[in-house]
């Protein structure tokens, strides 16, 4: 009885070890995003009720795209080269609002798509390990978020649509 007690035990033990594995492998993978949304109108992704983004229905209707922190930060001072507007497009800034959202349309976003395609490149003459020390993405995982946003772009920029920012 004893036997079968301690055995029981080891394997809840084992199985809590590996959830908490996984769970610190994936938290430290998805801490902090950047996420990007196609949309025609922001008056269509607004609530009614309380005049606030409604992000899960976005998150449901709209095309979009998450970009890892890290990745953003590498980037971030060549993104200074087209400007954003807030939500309520009272307040424009070169690059995109970090903490908050940015609204990219017509010329900025083309410029956007440029620089963002020009750092595909860089990224493919990168090493395949530590391309960026800090986030532990492999060569190859960043580049693949990188092309997310491109085919995103490309999207917003062929439809003459907005491109919907929301920073960490």
């Amino acid at each position: 009885m004893e036997e079968n007690l301690l055995v029981l035990l080891s394997v809840i033990i084992l199985i809590f070890i590996e959830i908490l594995f996984h769970f610190m492998y994936w938290s430290s993978k998805m801490a902090l995003v950047h996420n990007f949304f196609v949309i025609s109108d922001l008056r269509d992704v607004t609530n009614k009720i309380n005049n606030q983004l409604d992000i899960n229905c976005m998150l449901e209707r709209y095309e979009h795209v998450s970009i890892h922190d890290d990745i953003i930060i590498f980037i971030f001072k060549t993104l200074k080269w087209f400007k954003s507007e807030n939500d309520t497009k009272t307040k424009a800034t070169k690059g995109l609002f970090y903490y908050g959202i940015s609204l990219i349309e017509s010329d900025n976003l083309n410029t956007f798509l440029h620089i963002v395609v020009l750092w595909k490149e860089l990224f493919k003459l990168a090493p395949e390990t530590d391309v960026i020390p800090e986030s532990g993405f492999s060569k190859k995982e960043i580049i693949s978020q990188i092309e997310n946003l491109i085919r995103l772009l490309e999207y917003a920029t062929k439809s003459n649509k907005i491109v919907l920012h929301l920073g960490i």
